[in-house]
């Protein structure tokens, strides 16, 4: 293993020094809508940035979105399960466990993150929804909010056509009884444009009892009137997931299911089904001196059932979990050109207002669902203020400065019904009413200086916070024996990149150096069994990517990330965070073999990390290193594209996910990923008719 990773690194280092512009290029004619607050033509000095277009993705061999976000540069992706991206975590600069709560996903500028602990469902973003994603690393808190401690990760969907009709079918199948759907059809007339989509998807899954049924339905409306346009978009999920739990490995009673049997379950009658939909209506006037104004509002309804049985006590401990979580959101900003100074300048100012109300009914089971022993009732109000400015200080430098001001008020109430099935355990109280504001703050500066028409270099300091979720909040205090609300300061972190961008005649490449220090994370403590604020830590990595076309029919393109993650204080100093690999590398090839047919090829690897609960990393096991090859073949014929995927070809046997035992010595639990999976699909795109 270690000798695939250096000839990958090496291979990968290679192409770094010789790496072509087409990604740079592409970027380059991206233009402004109103999904996205930063313009690209004003993207610079604001750090090491990524924009994945729709033609990127197509030249992928990833099948979803956490694949295809986990081979960039920083970023570090976890599955379960492996199942079409559900239960997937994707962390900029290895937050571990918490990734989520410190990875900001936006849909068309909107948060996805919820205020409780669940991971944002990428499963309903469907690849060919997608126009681009804008990563922004070490950014995005002064334009978006608390959360984005390592980043943020705005999906741009597709909008409808410039004019004319058009249409686009794709349908799929593999093996794991695997089929998909995807169906979009596209309207312009000038004034009035509407686009609607379907995608549908069905797998057992490589587990047993990790059955997946989604269906997901999307719609923009858009009508153009002088110089306004009113927008509404609306979007439906439901999704039904059977959950195979773990595998359990203990050496001393002889135990170890991920080699026995590691497409088995523990756990035959647990499941998560979820369904929601989402509307968003607004309106963007533009001015003749390029100003635009947006006013919009959101609305997301989403409802998650969850059941977890009991299968050693008779189901005196199961638990079913029905939860419903509302969001009202109203975020206008406005975006204008200016001078300062002099200078020519572009500023983005906004106002935030999100309100999330959380009702979790938690019982013994779905029978009992209509006396839970809880009944949660938590309304979270965050309000925020921002301005982010760039400024072309001289022709070659560019210089951007923002700040937010965000307050965030939570009430927490707990139901408890003594009575109910399954509260006769003598640990069981009713939390009593919690109330808190919280007011933070978070700032951003950076300066790019282009040297020449293809070489730049930037610096960018950043202070972002994140505050506690509601799951984090409620919790057993095993010091008093009781439920509480337990208070959390909120996480503050300063970051610090530096870096180049060198671009050639078909070279380019990017490198960054970061560190960054936290101080207060939020993290669950594996001993006290309670979530708490740490003693600081920090994160400090080296970030390469770029790629090389060594011919017209032939690219390659790589990165490698060094990241390593700290305690810097307390009883874990100088210990590392759990679950953050040190290194990380891709290197993708990319044949235009005819007109007609591509090939790619990618090499994916991920270090050695250690076992979630391991803050003291004594435990005497890594989660393993792996390197998985993925390749994919399209061949366009009379309009269609057939397309041929099979990913992790050599069948290594992996897993992202492992919690190692706090008291037992060489006992994990671990979430065993696929081995070989093959997908075929047939695309047809009907080009536009009037």
């Amino acid at each position: 293993m270690q000798t695939c990773f250096f000839a990958l690194l090496t291979a990968a280092v290679l192409a770094l020094t010789v790496t072509g512009t087409f990604a740079e290029t592409e970027q380059a004619e991206n233009i402004l809508v109103t999904a996205t607050r930063i313009d690209p033509d004003n993207s610079k000095a604001r750090g090491n940035t990524t924009i994945i277009t729709a033609a990127d993705i197509e030249r992928s061999t990833a099948r979803t979105l956490p694949e295809l976000l986990g081979r960039e540069t920083g970023v570090l992706t976890r599955s379960l399960f492996g199942n079409n991206t559900t239960a997937a975590t994707v962390d900029i600069r290895g937050f571990g466990a918490t990734g989520t709560q410190n990875t900001l996903i936006l849909i068309d500028g909107r948060r996805l993150n919820d205020v409780d602990l669940s991971s944002v469902d990428f499963s309903v973003i469907p690849l060919q929804n997608i126009e681009r994603i804008e990563i922004t690393r070490n950014s995005g808190a002064v334009l978006y909010g608390d959360g984005a401690v390592g980043g943020a990760i705005n999906i741009i969907t597709r909008q409808p056509e410039m004019a004319g009709t058009s249409a686009f079918v794709k349908a799929g199948a593999g093996n794991l009884d695997t089929q998909q759907l995807d169906a979009q059809i596209s309207h312009n007339t000038g004034s009035l444009a509407v686009l609607f989509g379907a995608h549908g998807v069905s797998s057992d899954g490589y587990r047993d009892n990790n059955k997946l049924d989604r269906k997901n339905l999307n719609s923009d409306i858009r009508f153009t009137h002088n110089n306004s346009q009113f927008f509404l978009r609306a979007d439906w999920f439901d999704q039904d997931l059977d959950l195979p739990g773990v595998r359990n490995v203990n050496p001393g009673l002889g135990i170890n299911q991920l080699r026995r049997n590691r497409k088995g379950t523990n756990t035959p009658r647990d499941y998560a089904d979820q369904d929601g939909y989402s509307i968003n209506p607004g309106v963007t006037h533009y001015w003749d001196n390029g100003t635009e104004a947006v006013i919009d509002f959101g609305y997301r309804k989403k409802n998650q059932q969850s059941f977890f049985d009991d299968y050693d006590f008779g189901g005196l401990f199961s638990s079913y979990l029905d939860t419903d979580l509302d969001t009202w959101s109203f975020t206008p900003r406005i975006i204008t050109p200016h001078r300062v100074l002099g200078r020519s300048a572009q500023t983005t100012a906004g106002l935030d207002y999100y309100d999330s109300d959380y009702d979790s009914d938690r019982s013994l089971r779905k029978s009992t669902d209509n006396q839970p022993i809880h009944r949660l009732h938590i309304d979270q109000k965050s309000t925020a203020v921002y301005a982010d400015t760039t400024i072309s200080a001289t022709p070659a430098t560019t210089v951007n400065l923002g700040a937010r001001l965000q307050w965030v008020k939570l009430d927490a109430k707990d139901k408890f019904d003594p009575d109910a099935p399954g509260a006769g355990d003598a640990f069981e109280s009713g939390a009593p009413n919690y109330d808190d504001s919280e007011r933070v703050h978070m700032l951003e500066a950076g300066i790019e200086r282009q040297f020449t028409p293809g070489t730049a270099a930037y610096v960018k300091w950043t202070r972002s916070a994140r505050v506690t979720t509601v799951d984090e909040l409620f919790e057993f205090d095993p010091n008093t024996f009781t439920r509480v609300f337990s208070p959390l300061d909120p996480q503050i972190s300063n970051g610090f990149d530096i870096g180049t961008r060198v671009r050639m005649n078909q070279a380019a490449f990017t490198i960054n150096a970061y560190y960054m220090r936290l101080k207060d994370e939020i993290h669950f403590n594996p001993v006290t069994f309670v979530n708490v604020n740490l003693d600081p830590t920090r994160r400090y990595g080296l970030e390469l990517s770029g790629s090389y076309d060594l011919s017209d029919r032939l690219r390659l393109q790589g990165n490698y990330t060094y990241m390593r993650a700290k305690f810097r204080d307390g009883d874990f100093s100088g210990k590392n965070v759990p679950l953050v690999p040190e290194n990380t590398a891709s290197l993708t090839g990319i044949w235009k073999q005819s007109p007609a047919t591509d090939l790619i090829v990618a090499a994916n690897f991920v270090d050695n990390k250690y076992f979630d609960n391991d803050q003291s990393n004594t435990f005497a096991e890594k989660i393993p290193s792996y390197t998985t090859i993925d390749a994919k073949v399209s061949h366009r014929y009379r309009g269609f594209r057939l397309t041929a995927e099979v990913n992790n070809i050599f069948e290594e046997k992996f897993y992202d996910y492992g919690v190692s035992s706090t008291f037992s010595p060489g006992v994990y639990n671990a979430y065993p990923l696929p081995e070989r999976t093959i997908l075929f699909t047939v695309s047809k795109d009907f080009g536009n008719w009037h």
